[in-house]
């Protein structure tokens, strides 16, 4: 684009004809409503058949605003008649009908459909009309006086139909007149994408028909821009259905291509709901260098400390003890009560002297022997049932120990020595399994001691509601004691998966079940167990948590004893439940998926059908597959993704605090010049005129941006063209648009090649011209 050919200045004339029918204005007001409107041109069935369309995809994305509030408010809510109604505003108004009219007709609409939802039985005879009457006169009263709790429901659906009946008139005036729909549907999409992000909600399906609405919207609304572009002109109306069906066809390949590909992913949400807290842990990281929250994956392995669980584990393969016992049992340490929100705390800490007098009942005997590894050194005995004898202790130095010296809790089944003691290297044992019978736990009843209620149904005040109604949803089905805590246990093992990767920690002020239940949905054992013994709780039925090994690696088997040898590592360290019962004592429940080393005689498993059993999976978690680094799975690779991006921004934390500010403060310096018309002066866009003393008008540097935006919607002006000569060329088929660029053109001339004699225009002149250029319709 070149400069203009400037003009000869000095005509005495301030409204000297500049063009064969145009001429300056002789006053210096120009008012939008001057212009010839060309609604009053006459409206091509092709023009109304791409109108239609339009409208009809509005409704479609309406309907998607609408869709989620049966979720959000109530299930009896119905939408149908509200998108009725809507659909019937819509179509007053791509009818074009008079806005008196058509605002006459809309409330009648809204009116009729208020007298049908709140009296339908009356509805024919007309006498809700007189009631709705009365209870609105009623509702200004309660506004009047700020009563807004006793504003009736009509009144409040009478205001809902009415702005967004308001609401969808604009809209639709912005697409049909102005062409403008990429906000609406970006901003259905931040409504629907918050939806499910903040509240929950599965807007996944809807979040791709908007997408797919969108696309055919922006088909339609640009077609007239790519004809003014190119120079052509879809007359015949079988252009327009050739474009229509060219972008349908494009835009079902693309929701196909969408569809395969998540039908290929997992079973699984596609977008899990955001953690506010977690977001606000991983910033607090991130700048404040806190490595305790969602810093490195800790390793598996029998801890003391359980008051925090949660994160991504590593597995650890180093040798605990090798074992020998007559049957495999999960190896118990011990047990705990209290629970923090985050992880488990015991209470009673009170050791007392073991005694083998006071161990009773009947039933199969167990024998098994320890030898501790060398670099395990231990005080702590493992068993694999309650404790009936020992047999002999030795420590590391080889010294035989007797069983006097053992410290046992009642509370928590806790066996250790005391700290003075050296570490224990082997010791060999006679335990007896915990043994039920599933019948006789079915008929129990939840009548427990008071001791148990006070020590074992404790949650903390601070536990979310949704767990609660978690638990009891999945144990309304069920009778008894029992059977509740069968239905959980069987819940948690097939409906969350199992991984040591994938879960993250809580935050802090969240809680450890619910982030698992409701946030990750995946976990290892410490999710599964805490998670049931909380639920139980939650439903009034006593549980503890407990933790110690699983039965470990199967190694050989001694044909002269009967002794199956097993080794247990840090791998297999392990928590299950135990759930109380008044006739048999404290039984084992195991709800973490791909365990069955619990005892044989578990009273679940009678209960269990062949269709609901899941196949069995070893105890060890050397089983487990691991995650390869490129993986198929869109979700974790896009997690692994995440997870690299945000280490190498906290590594390079402080070099982006200097990017970022550095690129606000250029994108803000940008953004002043452009608006001061300096970044005009390039070889992309060189100026119209360079400023001097005798060709300084203010108005000069407003119209030429105003230039340059109708030069990137059309093209560039050749060097031999004039402002007319270059608005005359294009072919624009609105009279009135072409109309006000004629004007627009006069005016510049003016101001710019006569300064001295122009009239004194002002911007808000101007940008109603400018206005009445981008109207279309």
């Amino acid at each position: 684009m070149q400069p203009l050919e400037p003009r000869r200045a000095g005509s005495p004339s301030r409204s000297r004809s500049l063009g064969s029918n145009l001429s300056i204005p002789s006053r210096p007001i120009f008012r939008a409503g001057s212009i010839p409107s060309t609604s009053s041109a006459l409206t091509t069935p092709t023009s109304f058949v791409r109108d239609s369309l339009i409208s009809l995809l509005l409704f479609l994305l309406i309907s998607e605003w609408l869709r989620p509030l049966v979720w959000m408010a109530d299930a009896s809510i119905e939408i149908g008649p509200i998108l009725v109604v809507f659909a019937i505003c819509i179509l007053i108004d791509c009818c074009k009908v008079p806005l008196a009219w058509g605002w006459t007709a809309k409330i009648v609409v809204i009116l009729l459909f208020i007298g049908f939802m709140f009296d339908r039985e009356g509805f024919l005879t007309g006498l809700w009309c007189i009631d709705l009457v009365r209870v609105i006169a009623q509702d200004i009263g309660y506004l009047v006086g700020a009563h807004f709790e006793l504003i009736s429901g009509q009144l409040r659906t009478l205001l809902f139909l009415l702005g967004w009946s308001l609401l969808i008139s604009v809209v639709q005036a912005l697409m049909l007149q102005r062409q403008h729909s990429l906000w609406f549907v970006g901003a259905t999409l931040v409504y629907l994408v918050f939806l499910q992000l903040v509240l929950g909600a599965d807007t996944v399906p809807g979040i791709m028909r908007t997408v797919g609405y969108g696309l055919l919207l922006m088909a339609l609304l640009n077609l007239s821009r790519i004809e003014q572009t190119y120079g052509f002109s879809s007359v015949r109306p079988s252009h327009l259905f050739q474009w229509i069906a060219v972008s349908m066809v494009i835009v079902g390949a693309l929701a196909g291509v969408g569809w395969l590909s998540a039908k290929q992913a997992e079973p699984a949400h596609l977008m899990k709901p955001v953690s506010w807290g977690y977001l606000y842990d991983r910033i607090f990281e991130l700048y404040n260098g806190d490595l305790e929250v969602g810093g490195a994956a800790a390793k598996s392995g029998y801890g003391q400390n359980d008051s925090a669980l949660g994160g991504p584990l590593q597995v650890d393969t180093t040798p605990v003890f090798t074992a020998k016992t007559s049957e495999l049992t999960y190896w118990r340490g011990e047990s705990k009560n209290f629970y923090n929100g985050k992880g488990w705390i015991q209470t009673n800490q009170a050791l007392e002297p073991f005694s083998a007098g006071h161990q009773t009942g009947t039933g199969r005997i167990i024998t098994q022997e320890i030898l501790w590894n060398s670099n395990s050194t231990n005080k702590q005995l493992f068993l694999g049932g309650n404790l009936k004898q020992v047999d002999m202790l030795l420590t590391e130095k080889g010294k035989p120990l007797s069983s006097d010296f053992l410290l046992a809790s009642s509370f928590s089944g806790k066996v250790t020595l005391p700290e003075v003691m050296d570490p224990l290297s082997y010791y060999k044992i006679t335990v007896q399994p915990a043994q039920s019978d599933s019948s006789l736990l079915n008929a129990e009843t939840n009548r427990y001691p008071a001791d148990i209620v006070g020590d074992y149904l404790q949650l903390p005040t601070s536990l979310p509601r949704s767990v609660r109604s978690l638990a009891e949803q999945v144990t309304a089905n069920s009778s008894t004691p029992y059977l509740k805590a069968v239905a959980i246990e069987q819940y948690l093992s097939r409906t969350y998966t199992y991984s040591l990767e994938k879960p993250t920690h809580p935050s802090r002020n969240e809680d450890f079940v619910s982030h698992f239940l409701f946030v990750d949905q995946t976990g290892y054992c410490d999710h599964f167990s805490t998670s049931m013994v909380v639920m139980l709780r939650a439903i009034g039925i006593p549980a503890r948590w407990v933790k110690g090994f699983a039965p470990g690696s199967l190694q050989a088997a001694n044909d002269g004893d009967q002794l199956q040898e097993v080794k247990v590592r840090n791998q297999d360290a392990h928590s299950w439940v135990e759930v109380y019962f008044p006739s048999a004592g404290w039984v084992p429940f195991e709800p973490t998926p791909g365990f069955s080393g619990m005892s044989s005689d578990h009273a679940q498993l009678t209960l269990t059908t062949a269709a609901m059993a899941q196949a069995e999976m070893t105890a060890s978690l050397a089983t487990i597959p691991k995650s390869d680094r490129f993986t198929a799975n869109p979700r974790e690779w896009l997690q692994a993704a995440k997870d690299t991006l945000v280490d190498f921004a906290f590594r390079y934390r402080q070099v982006f605090n200097v990017i970022i500010g550095g690129g606000l403060l250029i994108a803000g310096l940008l953004l002043f010049l452009r608006r001061k018309g300096f970044l005009y002066k390039g070889r992309l866009q060189p100026p119209f005129y360079k400023y001097g003393p005798n060709n300084a008008h203010p108005l000069i540097p407003y119209m030429d941006r105003l230039w340059m935006q109708l030069f990137r919607k059309y093209g560039l002006k050749s060097k031999d063209q004039t402002v007319r000569e270059y608005v005359k060329a294009l072919k624009i088929p609105h009279y009135a648009q072409q109309k006000a660029l004629l004007e627009f053109a006069l005016i510049y001339e003016s101001v710019r090649y006569d300064t001295a004699h122009s009239l004194p225009y002002s911007k808000r002149e101007i940008l109603a011209i400018w206005k009445a250029i981008q109207k279309t319709h």
